[in-house]
């Protein structure tokens, strides 16, 4: 069995919340946030204890912390949960400064514990079958990878609005795309982005464009929004050999140069929204559960810390997000593209 203490118990902590008490190889011994209501509630939900003081959670009998705060109330839990001994998985993105991210897995390389992001796309479909078809060779050498996701949704009044306590929508809602694509292409040389703030009531870039150059020569490109009017979801990868493209509808269409288009998948998890709940996106956008077919994200986690393994998605995954995302920011700024090279000590 294995102890957790959750802190943060906004959408995503309760999100996590449902999925860990359904786990019963999982125990949830205590839950906190700052907001007393949410604090109690999920406490009465789970029937454990709650507290507003993180460090109460630190001092339970837990072998494991789940962190979902904002990423600009997360650099002191991490370090503090290091030096308690206690392994860590928190919600993306890892923080939101590369010399922050770099101290917090220094701490935890330090205690010996594992360090696991939410990076989730790569535990559902059509994400991993697509990532996974590239990586065997069917598909030939990257030319191409690109994600496009519209999830329209007024951030005014929240954290989400404020560019310094998200870093907007390339970096909070985008960094899963960045993800993926670092994912399929390897390490980025040279980044070049263009955002746009369209409501005067968010004070952070609500849509972006991001076009990544893969240091072995292949391209990426992530185009989010939580501005757009009509939602919308695509990806796809074209290869050498081949390609694979999903459109709104979720099918994952496959077509090699010498064969015929087929259908992979009929019925993929596509979308994802701004809270990160993934599912299948519904006529009016909203999104919808589906059965995860293979490991969970939690599952590889506990997994992880069992067998003694690295995490797919580890905080050093995370740190190499933040960097590709920081060049963007910057290129942002100069309106010209950066190599990775200025951001990487």
């Amino acid at each position: 069995m294995i102890k957790v203490g959750m802190i943060g118990m906004g959408g995503m902590g309760r999100h996590h919340a449902g999925v860990l008490k359904k786990m019963p190889e999982v125990q949830v011994v205590q839950v906190c946030d700052l907001i007393q209501d949410k604090a109690e509630a999920l406490g009465a939900e789970l029937g454990v204890p709650w507290t507003l003081d993180y460090r109460d959670v630190l001092a339970a009998d837990i072998d494991a912390v789940w962190v979902c705060t904002e990423p600009f109330n997360r650099r002191q839990i991490v370090l503090d949960a290091a030096a308690a001994g206690k392994h860590i998985f928190t919600e993306k993105p890892v923080c939101l400064d590369v010399e922050d991210a770099d101290e917090m897995i220094a701490a935890a390389r330090a205690a010996g514990v594992k360090y696991m992001l939410g990076y989730v796309l790569r535990f559902i479909e059509p994400y991993r079958t697509m990532a996974e078809t590239l990586h065997s060779g069917e598909l030939g050498e990257l030319i191409s990878c690109w994600t496009r996701r519209f999830m329209p949704c007024d951030m005014s009044g929240r954290w989400y609005g404020n560019q310094e306590q998200s870093g907007g929508v390339t970096l909070d809602f985008g960094s899963h795309d960045g993800d993926w694509l670092c994912w399929l292409g390897g390490p980025v040389h040279s980044v070049y982005a263009h955002v746009a703030r369209v409501r005067p009531t968010i004070q952070a870039d609500e849509h972006g464009h991001v076009v990544l150059h893969f240091a072995n020569g292949g391209m990426g490109s992530l185009e989010v929004s939580w501005w757009g009017p009509l939602s919308e979801s695509s990806l796809g990868v074209v290869g050498t050999r081949g390609a694979m493209i999903v459109g709104r509808d979720g099918a994952v269409r496959k077509k090699l140069a010498d064969g015929e288009e087929v259908i992979v998948d009929g019925s993929s998890a596509l979308a994802v929204d701004p809270s990160g709940k993934t599912g299948v996106q519904d006529a009016e956008g909203r999104i919808q559960a589906v059965t995860s077919r293979r490991e969970t994200i939690q599952q590889h986690f506990f997994r992880c810390i069992e067998a003694d393994l690295q995490p797919l998605t580890d905080a050093g995954t995370g740190r190499q997000v933040l960097a590709v995302m920081a060049a963007a920011q910057m290129s942002v700024q100069r309106q010209a593209s950066v190599a990775l090279s200025e951001i990487e000590p």
